[in-house]
């Protein structure tokens, strides 16, 4: 039996096919009482007889032939769909309910009772908002989804979102609402900004002990370090004018030097400076930067281009700090490519913001690093601190800003550096004689 109704089903898939099915019926049962009645109709009846026979024979034999070849198993396929639509509605993991225009419950599934920890006896038949209270009634357009609170009969409440749809039924307006517990997921969401507060919390008490132990670094070994230079140079010059060797005495004295920069780039990390901020053209900051760098990649063979809009992108901030993040940044990159490759700098503006991108041809950024980037003393340069970086982003959340870096692909490394924007223009008498320079949209070195 159930192949006889594939097989029906699969032949009736279009109106066409069951119209020409219902005709071959009719028209076979017609053809074989027009054989059979001339053998059982009695010659003395008259025409009238002959036709209430002829319909009354074709209804016995067409009505049994229809239900059987057609509406039996059509009607099995309408039961088992009905069944199984009931069956995963039944069964589904989120609570399922069909309400009418008034609000009031016409069905619930186990998952919905569940959720509202109520009886079907409790839910169906009362009004939606008796467990959703802030569900509207009307809605402007369908499918519409909401982020509501529902409520238990112990007056407990818990998150839910809720998507509703129109249900289809020829007799009222129904609508269908699938409900989905957020509980966990806003469990999870605090959870997740509990660990960043405490992150912050743990960075900022981390700042404060840097910023203790750097100024302990500056007074116990800064002074010295000074004292000791001067007294190497004073006996440099003193050898040298005795005609004596000097080399070893030029090596302590670099790397002197050395540390002497790695205790200001920690004294730098620890407490950044507070500069004044004024509102400023970041495009004459940014011309600044580059002619510090020109010449050096001139030398490595780097390409240079530089892409900003000519409409002045107004930032507010501390120039000089902007300028000392964008010098940190590219020459960070020109480290990258020492054997040449191109460094791009884009500016624009977008959504009240000024974004700023310094894109390199490098190897990118050691996946190994890439997670921690900005924390301190994280380097893979050989003689590197590994606190540029954190003074970048210190640099950047001083201005209310963000900086992020992410490999590119193929290869490379980009660094995005995001700022406010202002949206006051700055006076004529105020713009440069240099503007040429910040009005060119690309301009290559």
């Amino acid at each position: 039996m159930p192949s006889r109704v594939t097989a029906v089903t699969t032949l009736l898939r279009s109106p066409l096919r069951i119209l020409s099915v219902v005709l071959l019926l009719v028209f076979a049962a017609e053809v074989a009482v027009m054989f059979v009645l001339p053998h059982i109709m009695p010659e003395s009846y008259g025409e009238a007889w002959k036709a209430i026979l002829d319909a009354v024979l074709l209804t016995l034999v067409c009505a049994p032939a229809l239900w059987w070849v057609l509406i039996a198993p059509l009607r099995r396929v309408a039961i088992q769909e009905h069944q199984r639509s009931q069956t995963i509605v039944a069964n589904a993991s989120e609570g399922i309910v069909t309400f009418d225009s008034d609000g009031t419950v016409i069905s619930g599934n186990r998952a919905a009772l569940e959720l509202f920890q109520m009886d079907a006896l409790e839910l169906i038949g009362k009004t939606v908002r008796l467990a959703i209270p802030n569900l509207p009634l009307s809605f402007s357009e369908l499918p519409g989804e909401f982020r509501l609170d529902a409520v238990r009969p112990n007056g407990s409440r818990f998150p839910v979102q809720v998507s509703v749809s129109e249900y289809p039924s020829e007799t009222q307006e129904l609508r269908i609402a699938i409900i989905r517990d957020l509980t966990d997921t806003q469990r999870a969401e605090e959870e997740r900004l509990l660990m960043a507060r405490q992150t912050e919390a743990l960075r900022a008490q981390q700042m404060a002990t840097l910023a203790q132990l750097a100024t302990g670094v500056a007074h116990e070994i800064r002074n010295p370090l000074t004292s000791i230079k001067m007294l190497i140079q004073v006996n440099r010059s003193k050898f040298a004018e005795e005609g004596l060797p000097t080399d070893d005495l030029e090596l302590v004295e670099h790397e002197i030097r050395r540390m002497e920069q790695s205790v200001n780039s920690l004294l730098d990390y620890a407490r950044p400076e507070q500069g004044e901020f004024t509102k400023f053209a970041f495009q004459d900051t940014l011309r600044k930067a580059v002619q510090l760098i020109e010449g050096r990649c001139e030398s490595q063979k780097v390409r240079l281009s530089v892409d900003v809009p000519s409409t002045p992108l107004l930032v507010e901030g501390d120039a000089s700090q902007i300028q000392q993040l964008l010098l940190n940044l590219t020459l960070n990159a020109l480290d990258a490519m020492p054997g040449g490759g191109e460094l791009r700098i884009v500016a624009d503006r977008a959504e009240g913001k000024v974004q700023i991108k310094v894109l390199d041809t490098g190897a990118g950024i050691d996946p190994t690093v890439l997670g921690k980037l900005f924390s301190p003393f994280v380097t893979t340069k050989p003689n590197g601190v590994g606190l540029g970086l954190g003074i970048c982003r210190r640099i950047a959340e001083s201005h209310r800003g963000e900086l992020i870096g992410v490999n590119r692909i193929p290869h490379g490394a980009e660094f995005r550096l995001t700022l406010p924007c202002q949206n006051a223009s700055l006076d004529h008498a105020n713009q440069s004689q240099d503007s040429e320079d910040d009005a060119k949209v690309a301009s290559h070195r």
